[in-house]
């Protein structure tokens, strides 16, 4: 034992200095080692016009392949989070963008580079916005209960101004409210029902955004007992 502890210790202080040197040349070796990868890189559309709107697009992410060391690879991926494409100026029908991953575009830590990417072009098809005026249809469903009445459904405003693109509201001529389940109803009620649009093309205007109110009049039978309790406002006559 005596002459194993005489051993480690002989020298202490050169094997200590020798471990470290191992140390940062093995780190050093890491750093510089070339490694690829492939990043997927999430499509932003900034400064789009108010007067358009897109209505396709060829490809939703970019996806580039990146070499370079360990170090740099690291850095690669905080940097790269999006790839964005400016409309400014931009007038309806198609457009085409180039993929561009060249400096100063793409901004990369030393020691990384791109050596592909795919698709090389993005193509857009825009739409000029348009603003018609359509009917709302309430979307009643479900039965009262037995001895119940239906008398009638109101819906206010029973029309709405909407935008969008001049392809989506060309034939567009009602929109729908969310749906309202009648088998819970005991009384005239009115209910806050929010528009069902059936697209990401077709939106409200800002202009018109009043709160679109279903009144469902109900006649109950004789001797039915009154509801426990009413929730919203109470019943009144939308006509």
């Amino acid at each position: 034992m005596r002459f194993l502890s005489r051993l480690l210790f002989h020298n202490l202080l050169y094997k200590t200095m020798a471990l470290l040197v191992a140390a940062v040349l093995w780190a050093a070796v890491q750093g510089a080692e070339s490694v690829e990868e492939s990043i997927d890189l999430p499509i932003v559309l900034e400064a789009v016009p108010d007067s358009l709107v897109v209505v396709d697009q060829s490809a939703i992410e970019v996806n580039v392949r990146v070499v370079g060391s360990r170090a740099a690879m690291r850095g690669a991926r905080r940097e790269l989070t999006s790839y964005t494409i400016s409309l400014e100026g931009l007038k309806p029908g198609e457009a085409r963008f180039p993929v561009n991953t060249e400096p100063p575009r793409f901004q990369l830590p030393r020691g990384a580079k791109v050596t592909a990417r795919s698709p090389s072009t993005i193509v857009l098809q825009t739409e000029p916005v348009m603003q018609k005026t359509v009917s709302v249809r309430p979307d009643v469903s479900g039965e009262l209960p037995e001895g119940y009445k239906l008398l009638e459904v109101v819906v206010e405003p029973a029309e709405v101004v909407l935008s969008g693109a001049r392809s989506s509201l060309r034939r567009l001529r009602e929109v729908l409210t969310e749906r309202v389940d009648l088998s819970e109803i005991r009384q005239t009620t009115v209910q806050e029902v929010p528009l069902a649009f059936g697209g990401s093309l077709v939106w409200r205007a800002e202009e018109d955004q009043v709160p679109v109110k279903v009144q469902i009049r109900i006649e109950a039978p004789e001797h039915a007992e009154p509801p426990a309790s009413t929730a919203g406002e109470p019943p009144r006559d939308l006509g």
